[in-house]
């Protein structure tokens, strides 16, 4: 897992407002989006969005 990675996804779904427009955005599953910054949540220790169903 490259972090650098993980924090260009995070900054993408931040600009782009949700999971669904970021992952159309950078060319990744919805769910791919999600898993990579839940772990990036883990590696950092800290919650980075509050998320909505």
């Amino acid at each position: 897992m490259n972090p650098f990675e993980d924090m260009r996804i995070f900054c993408q779904v931040m600009e782009s407002g949700s999971f669904t427009a970021a992952s159309d955005k950078l060319g990744l599953s919805k769910q791919f989006v999600s898993r990579r910054l839940m772990q990036l949540e883990e590696r950092l220790g800290v919650r980075l969005l509050n998320r909505s169903t």
